[in-house]
């Protein structure tokens, strides 16, 4: 007689389980999967990138990515440079030339390596560029704020947390006015000097759908920079629901206990009535 134990049955049924569920994935993801050129790119192949059409209905749009860093040998890891990063984007457009249909980068991801400004070279007159992340490359500075601006004029998401790129580098970037999403995180751009940029993207372009994560965000700072676009549609939000009965304007927290006044409070109403308070003091 075989007894088994009931922890070693449950392990058993769990495995058979995941095993079931991860075959039926792939069998109905199967005929959804765009084609990989990994074969013609051994360059992207070295760094574990993938370089694939956005969707069925865009397969003549790109994108690519390559990691910031990859191993050699068993405990060798490199990063990221222009070189290799320049051999690859040619690469790409080999294969491109290649196909009896047009065929352009829609997006590039490349984080942590050590980019420049001078990589963004070899991605020149790709018009039809629209997301760029070249988060975690340090090296990237204002110049390269400018080439961006310069080269990927339709340019709608722009992600350069983590990078050497400064407030001085956001003015290179008002050309760029089909701008959505700028994340300057963890850079020498100021919480204030992002709120300038959107601002002036505004009045300058006309672009009311941009929005900033920068710093001096999260608990105790300044908050996410959201669209003009997004504030609006939330008011118009809120009061439709007004309007239709579904959110209370009047609605009031009820307070049990004794309620202390605020002195701080009263005394900046007194001076109020001098003048306007310029300061918290």
């Amino acid at each position: 007689m075989i007894i088994i134990r009931k922890s070693t049955l449950k392990r058993f049924v769990f495995f058979i389980t995941l095993f079931v569920i991860s075959f039926f994935c792939g069998y109905l993801t199967a005929d959804t999967r765009t084609e990989v050129y990994v074969a013609d790119t051994p360059i992207i192949d070295k760094w574990n990138g993938l370089l694939i059409p956005t969707s069925k209905t865009n397969e003549h749009l790109h994108y690519i990515l390559l990691p910031g860093t990859t191993m050699i040998e068993e405990d060798k890891r490199i990063k990221l440079d222009d070189e290799e990063f320049e051999r690859a984007i040619g690469e790409v457009l080999k294969v491109f030339e290649s196909d009896t249909k047009d065929n352009f980068i829609y997006q590039v991801r490349s984080r942590g390596g050590m980019l420049t400004h001078a990589c963004l070279d070899s991605l020149k007159g790709q018009n039809e560029l629209r997301h760029l992340d070249l988060s975690n490359n340090k090296l990237i500075t204002d110049y390269a704020a400018k080439k961006i601006a310069q080269y990927f004029p339709r340019l709608e998401i722009l992600n350069l947390y983590n990078t050497g790129i400064t407030g001085k580098g956001l003015e290179h970037l008002l050309a760029l006015t089909e701008l959505k999403k700028l994340h300057v995180t963890q850079t020498g751009v100021t919480w204030d000097q992002a709120n300038m940029f959107r601002g002036k993207m505004q009045s300058i372009s006309g672009n009311e759908d941009l929005e900033i994560t920068s710093n001096s965000m999260g608990k105790g700072g300044r908050p996410w920079l959201p669209s003009y676009n997004l504030s609006r549609r939330l008011r118009a939000t809120y009061q439709t629901n007004v309007i239709a009965g579904k959110i209370n304007p009047n609605f009031k927290i009820e307070i049990k206990g004794p309620v202390e006044g605020n002195k701080k409070y009263e005394d900046d109403l007194d001076k109020e009535k001098d003048g306007p308070i310029l300061n918290g003091d």
